[in-house]
C-alpha cells in the first residue's frame, strides 16, 4: 500500500486531549506531521471537526483544529488532519517536528 501523505510523519509520544461533542478524550499522539497526527485512544466519529491539545513538555501546550479522517483497530485510535492554523501555530509545530526528527 502506498503512503499518499504529502508531509512526513514523525514518531512521538505526546499526551493529547481531543475535545469532542461528548467531552474530553485523552490519549497519546504517536506520530505527528505538519498535516496531521495519529492519536492512540478512544475514537470520535469520522468527519468530526474537533480540537486537540498536545502537551509538548518544555514547549508548552499546543491547541489545534482538526478533522477526524480515519479509525484504526491496532493500535486503537484515529488519524486526524489539521484543518486550520492560528498565527504562529505552524512555526511551533515545525519547531517540534525538527526537535523529534533530529
Amino acid at each position: 500500500m502506498n503512503d499518499l501523505r504529502s508531509n512526513p510523519r514523525h514518531a512521538c509520544a505526546f499526551p493529547a486531549v481531543f475535545e469532542g461533542p461528548r467531552g474530553a478524550v485523552r490519549g497519546t499522539c504517536t506520530n505527528l506531521s505538519v498535516g496531521g497526527l495519529f492519536f492512540e485512544g478512544a475514537q470520535l466519529p469520522i468527519g468530526s471537526n474537533v480540537s486537540v491539545t498536545l502537551d509538548l513538555g518544555a514547549l508548552g501546550k499546543l491547541k489545534l483544529s482538526c478533522q477526524v479522517r480515519h479509525h484504526a483497530l491496532t493500535p486503537k485510535g484515529m488519524g486526524a488532519q489539521f484543518s486550520r492554523f492560528d498565527p504562529g501555530q505552524v512555526e511551533v509545530l515545525q519547531k517540534v517536528l525538527a526537535s523529534i526528527a533530529g
